[in-house]
């Protein structure tokens, strides 16, 4: 890999980590999506997915850590890893693709 390759996947990782810092502070705060949706339908919001079998617990619900959801640090922390591990899993497949060519 040539040395600008790598400044630019730096870069591109860089952006991704500080528009990921960022979302919180710029997403709306009105339900959109999923949660409007599922709002519409009368589905409450306490829901519980435990009750189903088979379907396991998410490791960050509501972008947050399940300790503290409403700390607006943590919830950052997750976003960042959250997006580091998309990243890297997509890096490891483009790899994978381009081992098998």
């Amino acid at each position: 890999m040539e040395q600008k390759d790598i400044y630019l996947i730096v870069v591109a990782v860089v952006i991704c980590v500080i528009i990921s810092a960022l979302s919180p502070y710029i997403a709306s705060g009105d339900p959109d999506g999923l949660e409007k949706s599922a709002e519409d339908s009368g589905l409450a919001e306490d829901f519980a997915v435990e009750e189903i079998n088979g379907i396991p617990d998410a490791i960050f619900p509501d972008y947050a850590f399940a300790d503290d959801p409403d700390n607006q640090v943590l919830q950052i922390v997750a976003l960042v890893i959250g997006t580091i591990v998309t990243l890297v899993l997509g890096y490891a497949v483009a790899e994978v693709v381009k081992s098998r060519n």
